[in-house]
């Protein structure tokens, strides 16, 4: 008996072309198109920008004046890196639609680093950690042929599934046990924003009917700010310029445990950033290579060993945008190159930023929802594409998404683990990637394959 078709990997990209043959990623729109979908492709991932330095700030017992400060440095290098990404420089950037912000996966080993050896430990360790994830790019990119459809589809959906809950938390709060969870008025401004993208969406045509989550932010906002929920009164209030100086929590210093904690976020880190990668090449119809990754690795990893001088946090390419991708259809990677120059602006003149964080968090957490439902329907997309008749896929896809999805529906599952051990566990993305790769590898080895019949 012959064997078995490999399923296909590559969808039709037919539609991703545009005259001249350039690739609609790197077809540049009209000035103002471009200004404006970057601030819609800014705003719905700015929240995810700014929550990593508000907790670790909080935690570290740092003043409202040092939270602020690190707000500002983390946005000017979320901005570079986004820059970088998009753009490309070198050997540095995907030269893709992607942006870059602080990891929420390194609060954990930042907070504990902190708590125990001081900010320097922390910094210091972040500029080894970052050096080594350059160096190590190019060699964990050659491991991306061990993402076939049936494992891309299913890292895909995860990470589309794992980005949900964040908006949900904006939308009803983080505390369960709070009197204010869920309040009326929040789920209601959350359901109207929604409501207001789909009129916008269905209403409108071209450019505007791209903008339709930003329209909808905006009028949101408005609304929300006119209810009480919100407020723009803190937006005079502080420096109009705010950057600190290098090192500016005292001369780094080096713990070895410290830097081997955070590699093991670092590794995790390089899981995900390759998923989002290979996401965004099929959301915009673009093959996906080793060296794409690479590029990709490579920024996360610079901007992790700059935040070691510049104060800053762990880096990586976050998967927010993505979704905004699928849903507007706009391919092109440089709006995103104009997310970087805001998100600049913003940490720069620290009144835009304050705008900015001043919307309404149930009018972001709606915005989240849409998008990363979008992103999920992605990786759909890619699995209907899968042979779930040929062994072993059914079960690939199962184990991946039901493991992968532990932490967003039972955050502490893994509290009784190792410390280094519970910090990967708690990445449902790193986990249910590693699950997926295993399971293929398993099912679909070459040995395997031959001995079909």
């Amino acid at each position: 008996m012959a064997l078995e078709q490999p399923e296909r990997d590559v969808p039709e990209r037919d539609t991703a072309k545009i005259s001249g043959n350039i690739h609609a990623v790197d077809q540049r729109p009209p000035f103002w198109h471009m200004v404006l979908l970057g601030l819609q492709h800014t705003l719905v991932m700015y929240a995810g920008a700014v929550v990593v330095p508000i907790v670790v700030g909080a935690a570290l017992g740092l003043t409202g004046a040092q939270i602020a400060d690190l707000i500002s440095i983390d946005l000017i290098l979320a901005g570079v890196g986004t820059l970088i990404q998009a753009a490309g420089v070198w050997k540095f950037g995907i030269r893709m639609p992607l942006v870059v912000g602080a990891a929420s996966s390194g609060i954990v080993p930042m907070v504990l680093v902190g708590q125990s050896h001081g900010l320097p430990t922390v910094y210091g360790s972040l500029l080894i950690a970052g050096l080594i994830w350059v160096l190590a790019a190019p060699y964990f990119s050659l491991l991306l042929r061990l993402f076939p459809a049936v494992v891309t589809g299913t890292v895909i959906t995860l990470i589309g599934l794992t980005l949900i809950p964040v908006g949900i938390r904006l939308i009803a709060g983080s505390d369960p046990s709070s009197r204010d969870y869920g309040r009326l008025s929040h789920i209601g401004l959350a359901a109207g924003t929604v409501a207001l993208m789909v009129v916008f969406r269905r209403l409108l045509r071209g450019l505007l009917g791209q903008l339709s989550i930003l329209l909808a932010l905006v009028v949101g906002a408005i609304i929300g700010w006119s209810v009480g929920i919100g407020s723009l009164s803190r937006v005079a209030h502080g420096p109009i310029i705010g950057i600190i100086g290098p090192m500016h929590f005292g001369a780094l210093r080096f713990d070895i445990p410290s830097i081997l904690l955070f590699l093991v976020i670092v590794f995790v880190l390089m899981v995900e950033g390759s998923g989002q990668g290979l996401a965004v090449g099929e959301v915009v119809g673009k093959p996906v290579g080793p060296d794409d990754i690479a590029r990709l690795l490579r920024v996360d990893g610079l901007m992790t060993l700059c935040s070691g001088f510049f104060n800053g946090f762990l880096y990586t390419t976050f998967g927010q945008n993505i979704g905004l991708i699928a849903l507007t259809k706009v391919r092109s990677r440089y709006p995103v190159i104009v997310v970087g120059v805001l998100l600049i602006l913003f940490g720069v003149f620290q009144p835009i930023g304050r705008v900015a964080a001043a919307i309404p968090e149930p009018v972001i957490g709606a915005a989240a929802i849409v998008t990363f439902g979008a992103l999920t329907v992605s990786g759909i997309q890619i699995l209907s594409r899968v042979d779930f008749d040929r062994s072993g896929n059914l079960t690939i896809v199962m184990l991946s998404l039901g493991v992968g999805l532990v932490p967003a529906f039972a955050p502490n599952f893994y509290r009784q683990l190792p410390d280094f051990a519970e910090m990967f566990c708690k990445s449902g993305v790193a986990t249910g990637t590693i699950l997926a790769i295993g399971l293929n590898a398993l099912f679909h080895s070459p040995e395997k394959e031959r001995h079909v019949c």
